[in-house]
């Protein structure tokens, strides 16, 4: 699970400064606030991770890329080439991991991992890795650091800092730089597993990062589905039929909300659509023996007749994906949703918090999932009912953290927005919403003064 995220001279953000990740965050704000570029960098992180042979130490894609965001330049803040683009980030592992042979240790026990890296623009302005630094923990205690410097190219630098303070340097061999931007230069000294073990825990958390954009595809009649496992929905969830098969082929059962069993896959999801409102039931059939073609096929309520989900409202197909990414995701991933509340009704946008809450929440084979949710949004109904259900106890406010990007000038900017155990945000931002108080005046007024007109 991601902890904290940093970004320095990337596209509308000088500095977010350190961003505390829970189980359910939440970012709100005005368009063009840098909210999607928090995203982006990271699914830029997770395709240069990603298997095949790559030009560059990180990877900003193309039209064929799971992201596009252009020219390396063209992404660092105001143009400033002179400056480097830096990150962090941090996540607590899954797992406990044993690093061997760090120093005189036989092995370190680590619980969480901190990923520092600054690159610069070279002179063909292709991204040049300057530094990387992995940081590991145990029981919020760092133990160890290890670091790499272009200015200091021949070596890696280790600092031990628990149980015994040691300090030494591993040779890198010569003119070796790093293939990929959490990856440190081939080293001389084999005896040092624990190099190749921090890269390997840094691809393991990029790829189970998925994020789902905001436009979705446009429902189909029928779905081709040949039997694969897809890793999510897909970034417009195109692949949301195809999610669900593949989780009731492997008879994956999961607990839906707090208070039920655990169910197979496709009746959790037909119970969040009955449950938000939007059908009475759902399922996916085969179009015709042996076609490999499906259908997915909804009620609106209980005595109506099956409808193909192409011929539903739109909003049906926008809020599907939504759902099955939520709980499809595997155990310890991290599920980004940009804007999941677009063209859904307000009672709808309501109860996305409540399904959101039910998937961080929820259990497989008797086991916590621990799936993490970071939410792109407009939806003050959605803010509303998470209020609510932390006041109610359904959540705590720990394992929310809410903030509201805006914009000063030319500078995006980030504010942690303060929710206590009762739901109530005690820095309510100007303008979290637009300013409804004014527009009310405004029409009360509006009202008198033509009705005055109207008398006379």
């Amino acid at each position: 699970m991601l902890t904290s995220w940093r970004i320095k001279n990337f596209k509308a953000w000088q500095d977010t400064g350190p961003i505390k990740l829970a189980p359910l965050t939440v970012f709100f704000g005005e368009n063009s606030t840098g909210k999607s570029s928090l995203g982006q960098l990271l699914l830029a992180l997770k395709q240069s991770a990603g298997p095949g042979v790559m030009k560059l130490p990180l990877d900003f894609g193309d039209a064929q890329s799971l992201i596009d965001l252009g020219a390396f330049a063209q992404n660092l803040h105001q143009g400033q080439l002179s400056e480097p683009l830096q990150f962090e980030l941090q996540w607590r592992l899954p797992q406990p991991l044993a690093l061997q042979g760090v120093g005189q240790h036989e092995q370190l026990l680590v619980d969480a991992l901190r990923l520092q890296v600054c690159v610069l623009a070279d002179a063909a302005q292709q991204p040049s890795i300057q530094s990387i630094c992995y940081s590991a923990f145990q029981h919020q205690q760092e133990l160890l650091s290890v670091s790499y410097c272009r200015a200091q190219a021949a070596e890696v630098q280790v600092q031990i800092y628990h149980p015994q303070v040691q300090n030494y340097s591993i040779a890198v061999a010569e003119a070796a730089s790093p293939e990929r931007f959490y990856q440190f230069p081939a080293a001389l000294q084999l005896d040092a597993p624990f190099l190749a073990a921090l890269a390997l825990q840094t691809q393991s958390a990029l790829a189970d990062f998925q994020v789902l954009a905001a436009l979705r595809a446009a429902p189909k009649r029928h779905y081709v589905w040949t039997g694969e496992s897809p890793q999510g929905v897909g970034r417009a969830g195109e692949s949301v039929v195809a999610a669900v098969l593949a989780a009731s082929a492997e008879q994956r059962q999961l607990q839906f909300a707090a208070d039920q069993l655990e169910q197979p896959f496709a009746q959790g999801i037909a119970y969040w659509l009955q449950q938000m409102g939007v059908a009475s039931d759902f399922s996916i059939r085969p179009s015709g023996a042996g076609s490999g073609q499906y259908q997915a096929l909804l009620k609106n309520h209980a005595q109506a007749q099956e409808v193909n989900v192409a011929d539903l409202g739109f909003g049906v197909s926008q809020l599907l994906p939504v759902i099955v990414q939520a709980f499809y995701a595997q155990p310890n991933s991290t599920v980004w949703l940009e804007q999941p509340e677009i063209h859904l009704h307000s009672q709808v946008q309501a109860g996305l918090a409540d399904m959101l809450i039910a998937a961080t929440q929820a259990k497989e084979a008797g086991c916590a999932r621990n799936v993490q949710i970071i939410v792109e949004s407009h939806s003050e109904h959605f803010l509303n009912r998470l209020q609510r259900r932390i006041a109610e106890g359904v959540i705590s406010h720990d394992e929310v953290a809410l903030y509201f990007c805006s914009r000063k000038g030319s500078e995006a900017q980030i504010e942690a927005l303060h929710i206590d155990t009762y739901g109530e945000i005690v820095n309510w931002p100007e303008n979290l919403f637009g300013d409804e108080m004014t527009d009310i005046a405004a029409r009360a007024l509006a009202a008198v003064q033509r009705k005055r007109q109207q008398h006379k």
